[in-house]
């Protein structure tokens, strides 16, 4: 998933906003829970909340992100509406994915924008807007951490 619309807050009901809304989230979680469930007793979540995939567009295609977006925004306005304006949100934020061009292919300088259109959007949901830079070989470089590490393990 290249954008994702997050939404949490502290004192936030999630099986309660969820019940009031058309639109599912593709993800829900709650205050208190472990972040990782193979860690019951580790790191606990700090906020409730959930998240809505508004493109599944790649992260080297951020005009097709954007459209994506403004059509998953524009046609679930009043939905989101609903969720982005209750009084136990703290944060909504729309996150891209943008794949990293600068240093590759000797591109010097990396620049992105956002049209109005989506600005004027994200501003009438109360939505702040973000992105995430991604080097354009990360898997590349999880598999071989993954790699590094079976070996790591193999020797002990």
């Amino acid at each position: 998933m290249s954008c994702i619309l997050r939404v949490s807050g502290d004192k936030l009901d999630i099986d309660s906003l969820v019940k009031k809304i058309k639109i599912k989230p593709y993800d829900t979680y709650k205050k208190g829970e472990p972040v990782f469930k193979t860690i019951p007793d580790g790191r606990k979540v700090q906020t409730s909340g959930m998240s809505f995939c508004t493109s599944n567009a790649d992260s080297d295609k951020l005009d097709k992100q954007i459209k994506d977006t403004i059509k998953y925004l524009t046609k679930n306005k009043l939905e989101l509406k609903k969720v982005t304006t209750n009084k136990d949100v703290t944060y909504s934020t729309l996150d891209f994915a943008i794949e990293l061009r600068m240093g590759y292919n000797n591109i010097a300088l990396q620049s992105d924008y956002f049209p109005h259109e989506l600005l004027k959007l994200c501003a009438d949901l109360k939505i702040d807007l973000g992105f995430s830079l991604y080097p354009p070989d990360l898997e590349e470089q999880l598999e071989a951490r993954l790699a590094e590490k079976k070996k790591l393990a193999k020797k002990k």
